[in-house]
Order: structure tokens, then sequence, then C-alpha cells
């Protein structure tokens, strides 16, 4: 049976239009696969419990990376902290992203989840001059909402700093294929715009989570 790892970033959660978009994506990952293991992490309620790379967290992770790899008491417990969130990436089968653009990026919980599980020899390698990815034969998605339109031949499309910045981070450790989908202009159409963008994308959200 397959695992989806499901990351999100919605604080409104029920009152999210992303989260309609992740709502439509696991009915129909759900309708492919009755069976599937569902790992959901809420970065909204969950993110204070993520390592905050201070300290003793830059100094374990240089330690492992660089290091002879001794840690002490404290260390090691922030250590395991971060190996429980690669290890997650490593038992799913597929990644599913949900987020907001936010100020023309991604939220500031999923860019600290991310600096989490981006590590060096827990998720990808740098040999011979080259990234090396560890989480290849893994697929990814993205569902994303945003208020303006900032699609490829639009005025903004060199402001999203969002999608491709996701695109690159997942690639660099792996994954591939990387599908998305993005529901705009939530706002700056109009109400009308905005509504039948999202039904659309909604659509698209159930479409791609059967075909997963």
């Amino acid at each position: 049976m397959p695992t989806l790892l499901d990351v999100f970033a919605t604080p409104r959660n029920a009152k999210s239009r992303t989260q309609k978009l992740r709502q439509a994506f696991l009915a129909g990952y759900r309708q492919a696969h009755p069976d599937f293991v569902h790992l959901p992490l809420d970065l909204g309620a969950e993110h204070a419990t993520l390592p905050a790379f201070d300290e003793w967290d830059i100094e374990a992770k240089f330690q492992m990376a660089y290091g002879e790899g001794k840690l002490d008491e404290v260390a090691a417990a922030r250590w395991d902290r971060l190996t429980q969130l690669t290890d997650q990436l490593h038992a799913a089968d597929v990644l599913l992203i949900t987020a907001p653009m936010w100020n023309l990026g991604v939220p500031w919980m999923l860019k600290r989840w991310i600096d989490c599980v981006v590590q060096g020899r827990l998720t990808f390698e740098f040999v011979n001059g080259q990234f090396n990815g560890l989480l290849k034969g893994k697929r990814a998605a993205i569902l994303t909402t945003r208020d303006g339109a900032y699609g490829p031949g639009t005025p903004y499309a060199a402001m999203d700093f969002a999608v491709p910045y996701l695109r690159s981070v997942l690639g660099l450790v792996g994954y591939g294929p990387i599908d998305a989908v993005i529901a705009e202009p939530m706002v700056m159409g109009g109400a009308e715009v905005g509504a039948a963008a999202l039904e659309k994308a909604i659509l698209e959200a159930g479409g791609l989570g059967k075909s997963l």
C-alpha cells in the first residue's frame, strides 16, 4: 500500500481556500488507493515542534556532517528530531505540499520545515561537484493559491518565488516528476474570476490525486 506524506501550511484550515485543493486531492488519492497510509503534518499547528536551528541544532548538524559524529545528550536529542522528519520523506511514496503564496514566497513555517529536511547525507549528497538527491523515484505534488496571477507570460511571472522554489528544492533532493495545481487569481481578477479559478483548480487537484 502506498504512503502519502501530507505537509500543509494553511493556518486558516477550514476557512482556507488552499485547503479545498488539498481535500480534493486527498479524495482523489483515496479513491485510487483506498488502503493508503496517510501521514499528515499540519505546519500551522505543529511548527513549534520543528527544530529551530539554534546553536544546538547547528552544532549537531555540523558535527554529523563534518565532524566525528560525537553528540552530547542535548545535541543527540535535537539530531534525533531532525532525522525523524527526514525518515518520513524516505518512508513516503508521494509527498504532497499544500500552501498559499505569502508575500511572493512560501509561508515561513513551510520554509522552516524545508530547512529541517533538506540535509546533506540525509536527503542529498554532493558528489563530484554535483548534487545527488537521495529521494529519487518518489513523486511530489504542490497545491497552492495566490491572490494575483504569476504564471508564465504574465507581467508578474518573475515575482513567483514560491512554485519555482519548491520545484527546485524538491528536485535537489531527488523528487520527480513534480506536479503543481495553482489557483489564481483569487482576488485581483474580482470575486467571480476568483471563484471560477478555484473551482477549476479543485477539479484539477482531484484528478491529480487519482492519477498518482
